[in-house]
This record gives C-alpha cells, structure tokens and sequence, in this order.
C-alpha cells in the first residue's frame, strides 16, 4: 500500500539531511543542472538521487519543482511504480501551478491502473491478483481531481476492487457515486448496473434482511427502467425475479407466523393480502389468495355459530 496514498494528512515535507538527500553541488541550480548532466551520461541512478537531494534542500528553489517531476518520472520508468506515484503525490501537495497537473494525474492513474490489473510476485508460486492494492492509490486520485476527466473512471474502478473483494457495501456506494455524479455517461450506466449486482448478492449474503433484498431490487428496477436497451437487461430482469420471488416468501412467511403460530386469522388476512398487492406475479400470491378464502370461511363459521 502507497505510503502516501492511504494517509489522510499531506506527505512530510522533505527536509536536508546529515548523511542521506546530501547534493553535490552548493547551490539548487547548479544542482539541477549537475543531475542533469548525470542523466545525458546514461547515470539513471545518480541523477535520481540528485534530484531528490535538490528537493530536500532547496524545497522552495524554483528548480525544485522540475526535480521532483523528474524523480517521480524516473521511479515510473525504472518500474517503482508505487514510489513514483509517491513522488507524483508529492509534487501535487507542494508544488501546484508548477507543472502540467494533468499530466500528474494521468501518470498516477495509469500507475494505479496498472498495479490493479498485475499480478503481485510472489517468490515461490508465481504472480497472485491483488488489486486491492490499487484502491488507495484510485481514492487519491479522486481526492486530487474530483473533476477530472478520468475520475469517472477512477471511482468506477474503486467500485470494481471492492466487488472483486466482495466487498458489496463499499462497492455499491462507489458505483452510486458514478452513477451520481456523471449522469449520462456509459459509465453511469455501467455502475447503475454493478450496484444492483452488488446490492443482489449483498442480499444473499443475509436472506433474512428483508430491507437489503428491497434496495436490491429498487436499484435493479431502476436500472431497468433507465436503460431499457442496455446488454445487460436480461441478468439485472433473472435477479429481479428472483429477488420477488424471496421478499414473497418472506411475507407469506410472515402472514402464516400469524395464521398458524399466532392464530390471529384477521392478522393473517391482513399479510396475506399485502403479500398479493406487492406480487401479484408470484406463485405464493395464489396461494395466498387460497388462505385467505379458507380463513374467511372458517371466520364466517365462527360468528355463526
């Protein structure tokens, strides 16, 4: 997990050290253009070491900007992925207006990006998904640019880690952020679609949570409604069904707690009825109907008598 990226508070500002961050030269723009001439030699190595040495001791150097940018570009080339996203997050916090922020933005997504949908090695069994690594990375990227051009995305591929983790509730509340804020975009379509999943197979996760079956089935009937010529009509319609189906059982079992343990054939009345108007569809409903028409007449009998 990024150092950075899962913190609340800003990166500590770097400061000159006795014995690491020293630069060779005595003043920030010899520095920079020492550690330049490092890299023209091929010195990759050497010449990251002086900029990030310019940047602890000339933090406010107007040459401290474009050492810092480079840094973070050279740990990206390099291939230390999460450090040079570090190294971005460092040049956002300290030096904006200083550099093309887009550009930053775009370099920590495509990191972030590519940490999500690579394989973490591992010494003795080879590479193991774990995008879960990423999703620290994609909420500071929001956080940098709520308004970004790829922020959308960024949040969609927050809701895409959570649900490969199953974690349904945070997913869900990142596709409804999407589906929110970016209305009318194919991705709010998308997210529309992948909260109802979520909400779904949070509700099976509890099948005695009546309300969870119920925001299931609002976002999924939403969804429906909404795009009615998306692909993906057919599944979000099978879990629609399905979830009527459960919400009907769950009230004939609630009506039939108070015909046959209760004993309250008014009461019973009552659910079972609701139970009909709610799902008409349903196969219980015909049963429903059935009960009450027997307790009707068990309940005429008893007045008569």
């Amino acid at each position: 997990m990024s150092k950075f990226a899962d913190q609340e508070t800003k990166p500590d500002r770097k400061t000159p050290g006795w014995f690491f961050h020293c630069p060779a030269m005595t003043n920030a723009t010899s520095q920079f253009e020492y550690a330049n001439s490092l890299l023209q030699k091929g010195k990759t190595k050497a010449a990251m070491s002086e900029y990030d040495a310019l940047v602890h001791r000339w933090g406010n150097a107007p040459e401290a900007a474009k050492a810092q940018r480079e840094y973070a570009r050279l740990l990206e080339e390099s291939g230390y992925y999460k450090d040079a996203f570090d190294e971005l997050q460092y040049l956002i916090t300290y030096y904006g207006g200083q550099f093309p922020y887009d550009e930053a933005l775009d370099h920590q997504f495509k990191i972030a990006n590519y940490i999500m949908t690579t394989p973490e090695a591992r010494w003795f069994f080879g590479g193991v998904m774990a995008p879960e690594r990423a999703l620290p990375l994609f909420e500071k990227i929001v956080e940098n640019g709520p308004t970004w051009k790829r922020s959308a995305e960024a949040e969609f591929n927050m809701g895409m880690i959570n649900e490969e983790t199953k974690d349904y509730e945070a997913a869900s509340l990142a596709y409804e952020t999407v589906e929110r804020r970016y209305r009318g975009g194919d991705l709010a379509r998308d997210a529309a679609f992948r909260r109802g999943c979520c909400l779904y197979l949070a509700a099976k996760q509890t099948p005695r949570d009546e309300k969870g079956y119920r925001d299931a089935l609002s976002a999924l009937v939403i969804f429906v409604r909404s795009y009615p010529g998306d692909n993906n009509i057919e599944t979000a319609q099978k879990y629609i069904d399905e979830l009527k189906e459960s919400l009907a059982a769950m009230y004939y079992e609630r009506a039939d707690f108070y015909d046959r343990i209760e004993k309250k054939p008014e009461a019973a009345i009552i659910a079972y009825k609701d139970l009909i108007r709610s799902f008409p569809a349903s196969e219980k409903a015909q049963r429903a109907n059935e009960r009450i028409e027997q307790l009707k007449a068990l309940l005429e009998k008893k007045n008569d008598m």
